[in-house]
């Protein structure tokens, strides 16, 4: 199965902003392809996402890489936990630039985009009280917490 983003670039997502890495690629339109299942489906909530507002951002770290896909040299600099998701070309770190929703309204919006795509059951999502952003991932399993 090959899905390809209606509005993501892998260069966007990638944490070197490159145009590929071992989970998707960009295609001659600048569009992320991927053939795996889990990049796919964060990917189908992130279009979703995108489709409703175009100002979903994947956000910068203060390491200054972007939050999307990391490599493990990355993931330890930016102090992600050891197995994350962000590893395995299947979560983001995301918010609505130009806007003062808080994480909790975020996290709203994030709800109803997985409902829509019938992932609601699949997704791990980090909400960031008080830091207006969300941790968004598509392990295939339910998981909802606070950071």
């Amino acid at each position: 199965m090959t899905y390809t983003s209606k509005h993501w670039s892998t260069t966007e997502w990638d944490c070197y902003q490159r145009k590929e890495n071992e989970y998707a690629h960009d295609n001659k339109d600048g569009r992320l392809v991927t053939e795996n299942e889990d990049t796919a489906n964060l990917f189908r909530i992130l279009d979703m996402l995108r489709d409703w507002n175009p100002n979903w951002v994947i956000n910068w770290t203060e390491a200054g890489y972007k939050s999307g896909f990391r490599t493990r040299k990355v993931n330890a600099e930016v102090g992600g936990v050891t197995n994350s998701n962000h590893l395995f070309g299947c979560a983001a770190d995301i918010h609505e630039s130009n806007t003062d929703a808080s994480a909790e309204e975020l996290a709203e919006t994030i709800k109803a985009a997985a409902k829509y795509n019938g992932l609601e059951n699949s997704i791990e999502l980090g909400i960031y009280s008080g830091q207006g952003w969300c941790h968004i991932a598509t392990p295939g399993y339910k998981n909802v917490y606070y950071g």
